[in-house]
């Protein structure tokens, strides 16, 4: 019997392993990438199909799509759909002797109504009946009262003001209630709670930061202020928040979680429940908008003097400040709105019913929009669609003429057109909503 040496024996081992290695290193590690760009964050439709294709450069061996950390498919690609709206994570994964590379998809399911455009009724046809919304869809189809389609035998208070969105969630307020709140889910618009308690009527303008503790203001002159509702026990508070008295009536902003606001000639931020002043100014504040990258302006009122935009940074110090000339005056309880993701700030000179807006990167104003040009004869709400800068504003003659109380839509692009109209697309649109 022969017996090999140690020596070689060790010395054969070394040659399979520098052999295997070598395999190994010459083996190209798989590089993944999506598509097309944006794939990484996509979004589709409930029940409808999403073919997910990685572009694959090198040799693979296995495949795998993982959802919840279990494994969901085995395949270079996969069709994605789902019947239940929602944020979805897979991960792909490819693999070969030279390791496993990984690709990570986020999919937004979207429900029935969480894409187009939401458009806010104060009332239905008869004038002090229940509140309505209307939807447009992505194909521009205007389908009108979808909440009554949704909800069969329930319905909204009259007199809404505000459509406010929150973690999933719209908020829909009543000045006369019985409902002052309305807590909609906002892929389906089906309601899941109300807030009936209120010692306070005349609900207009809403916002939380946390979920659990809201804020109104009111149309309630008798007692103006901010009120606190704790959504956990549904309930509205009958005193309103020390020193508030003066905030403005119009939407209330959110900066950094917390509320900041204008109340008469100063700028005040809400913490803990408590007032505090910012800023004064010589004028009253007219608005708190954000623009793109998340950049705050303080607008204020020109009377007797010049109106201007107060930019602030995220902690919330003035670091800007432009004075417009004297045609302008931004009314202190105007509606100012922006898209939030360009440098475009639009407004109402109530004295003239023109649109007005000022480019914060050039620091210019310019009149934007004549209504009176266009047919519009009385603007109740205007709002900018984040998604491409198109101007959206809703037009409620009945409210000047005593006529019927439809509201027509008026759809502008950037340059002042008029890209779209639709005829009677609600009854005195208060609010309009673009779904993210």
């Amino acid at each position: 019997m022969k017996y090999v040496h140690l020596r070689y024996i060790t010395a054969f081992l070394f040659v399979l392993l520098f052999t295997a290695s070598c395999k190994k290193e010459q083996m190209a590690t798989i590089v993944l990438n999506h598509e097309r760009v944006g794939d990484g964050a996509l979004s589709v439709k409930i029940k409808q199909d999403l073919i997910l294709n990685p572009k694959m450069t090198g040799q693979v061996d296995t495949y795998q799509w993982l959802e919840d950390g279990k494994e969901i498919a085995n395949t270079a690609s996969y069709k994605f759909n789902r019947a239940t709206p929602g944020v979805y994570t897979l991960i792909f994964q490819a693999t070969n002797a030279a390791g496993t590379t990984t690709l990570t998809y986020r999919i937004k399911a979207l429900g029935a109504y969480g894409d187009g455009v939401l458009l806010l009724s104060y009332t239905d046809k008869t004038g002090s009946g229940a509140a309505e919304i209307s939807h447009i869809d992505e194909q521009g189809l205007l389908n009108l009262d979808v909440f009554s389609k949704v909800n069969p035998g329930l319905s909204l208070s009259s007199s809404a003001n505000n459509l406010y969105h929150f973690n999933n969630q719209y908020y829909v307020s009543s000045a006369t209630g019985p409902n002052h709140l309305s807590v909609l889910d906002d892929q389906t618009l089906k309601l899941k709670d109300v807030v009936s308690q209120s010692g306070i009527t005349g609900i207009t303008y809403f916002a939380t930061t946390d979920g659990k503790t809201g804020y109104a203001n009111v149309t309630n002159r008798r007692k103006p202020g901010l009120y606190p509702v704790d959504l956990s026990n549904k309930s509205i508070a009958a005193d309103p928040i020390e020193g508030s008295k003066d905030i403005s009536l119009v939407p209330i902003n959110t900066i950094n979680q917390s509320i900041v606001a204008g109340a008469g000639k100063q700028l005040v931020q809400l913490d803990n429940g408590k007032v505090k002043v910012l800023y004064t100014y010589k004028e009253n504040v007219a608005g708190v908008v954000n623009t793109a990258g998340k950049t705050t302006w303080v607008v204020v009122q020109g009377f007797t003097n010049k109106a201007k935009f107060v930019k602030l940074d995220q902690n919330l110090k003035a670091v800007d400040s432009v004075e417009l000339a004297t045609t302008y005056k931004l009314p202190a309880n105007g509606i100012l709105t922006a898209s939030g993701n360009d440098d475009y700030i639009y407004w109402q000179e109530t004295s003239r019913g023109v649109i007005c807006r000022f480019n914060t990167a050039t620091k210019t104003a310019s009149e934007f929009v004549d209504p009176g040009n266009v047919g519009i004869s009385f603007a109740t709400a205007w709002k900018v669609n984040p998604k491409n800068g198109e101007l959206y504003i809703a037009d409620s003659p009945g409210l000047f003429t005593g006529e019927e109380n439809w509201s027509d839509v008026y759809i502008f692009d950037q340059t002042g057109k008029v890209k779209k109209q639709y005829k009677k697309a609600g009854r005195w649109i208060t609010d309009i909503v673009f779904p993210k």
